[in-house]
């Protein structure tokens, strides 16, 4: 468990080094190059999200979506502890019921034998349900941040004109021509 959290120190530490050490020009023998500070790696975002449920969308600035994610994982956890306990409540008092070994308690009285295989096979199956819906959702909220990356510098403008206008292009052929069609354009 230390070595998870000096990991993890580490790996935020590293991360505050490189964003300190990158500048906004760099220059080479008179060349300056100006660099883009906006843009989200969407690599490092998945990666982040890997390491920590939500550290991706913190990366993105999207904080809101983090109490939604860790909700939902707690929400999961609960349903898998809850159907895990009455599986093996189930189980043992299927073992109990069909092992002739006397001394035994029947510890559902109120169950058949049939009802008892029937009701653990389902909590059985639930648990491990709620298992794949859990890893389900630490997949997307991996995808939410590298698509929240892709899109973060992506210009979200209130015009949404569809722009009719004529278009002329040069047409391709077997030999380099001149020639020219006459068409539409749409313009979205």
């Amino acid at each position: 468990m230390n070595r998870l959290i000096l990991i993890f120190i580490l790996i935020i530490v590293s991360l505050g080094q490189i964003k300190a050490q990158r500048g906004n020009n760099v220059g080479v023998e008179g060349v300056t190059i100006v660099l883009d500070t906006n843009t989200h790696s969407p690599k490092k975002a998945a990666y982040m999200s890997l390491i920590l449920p939500g550290l991706g969308q913190v990366y993105n600035k999207k904080y809101w979506k983090v109490p939604l994610f860790y909700a939902g994982f707690g929400g999961l956890t609960y349903l898998i502890i809850n159907n895990h306990k009455s599986y093996i409540e189930f189980r043992d008092a299927y073992i109990a019921r069909i092992d002739d070994t006397p001394g035994n308690e029947d510890i559902l009285p109120q169950y058949t034998t049939e009802n008892i295989r029937v009701l653990k096979n389902l909590y059985w199956k639930d648990r491990d349900f709620y298992i794949i819906l859990t890893v389900g959702l630490y997949a997307v909220q991996i995808l939410d941040a590298v698509v929240d990356a892709h899109f973060y510098s992506y210009d979200i403008s209130d015009d949404l004109s569809l722009r009719v206008g004529p278009s002329i292009e040069p047409t391709m052929g077997t030999y380099p021509t001149t020639a020219t069609g006459i068409g539409i354009s749409l313009n979205f």
